[in-house]
């Protein structure tokens, strides 16, 4: 609900402004399966944590092993230091943490943005220029997150012209009255 009430706080005034306005809805791929040990730590000391959550995130991360099950015949255990463990209750945090220097970027590139958000699913409302799109792609390539171009959407918002008023008569008494 808080998505929709953002996008419907947000177009009705770009609107007033002569502005088109739109949103981009992206989907960041292998989310949990690619977030980098490293990456996360400079979030976590970035976003002033504090240096025993920090460490906790370090050592959650560190010493994993991953062994693929097929027809029930176990592989070997092999080591595994990118990605967040799906399944523990702290992985959702993990990865909005991991996550949140796209938001700081583009708020700083484009003052006021507002976000859409949902675990690995981002919208970027956007109302003029498109320099929002450019802040997170330019920090997301930089960062190693990827989207799925296959789940992008892009949406336009527009306000509709009414459509001109159709107007009748009805008779009443021995006159007719006009109704729209």
């Amino acid at each position: 609900m808080g998505a929709v009430a953002v996008l419907m706080n947000h177009t009705p005034p770009a609107w007033g402004e002569k502005k088109v306005v739109g949103a981009l809805f992206m989907d960041v791929r292998s989310a949990f399966s690619k977030a980098s040990k490293a990456h996360l730590g400079r979030r976590t000391e970035a976003l002033e944590i504090g240096p025993d959550l920090t460490r906790w995130t370090g050592s959650f991360m560190t010493d994993r092993q991953v062994k693929l099950v097929l027809d029930g015949e176990a592989g070997e255990a092999n080591p595994m230091d990118t990605g967040i463990p799906r399944g523990s209750p702290a992985a959702p945090i993990l990865f909005v943490t991991y996550l949140s220097g796209i938001f700081d970027e583009a708020e700083r590139a484009v003052p006021g943005i507002r976000r859409l958000s949902f675990v690995d699913d981002i919208g970027w409302p956007a109302g003029g220029k498109g320099d929002e799109a450019a802040a997170f792609i330019n920090w997301a390539t930089s960062n190693g997150v990827a989207f799925d171009n296959g789940k992008t959407e892009a949406a336009i918002f527009r306000k509709k012209k009414p459509p001109p008023p159709t107007t009748a008569a009805v008779k009443v008494g021995a006159g007719y009255r006009p109704i729209q």
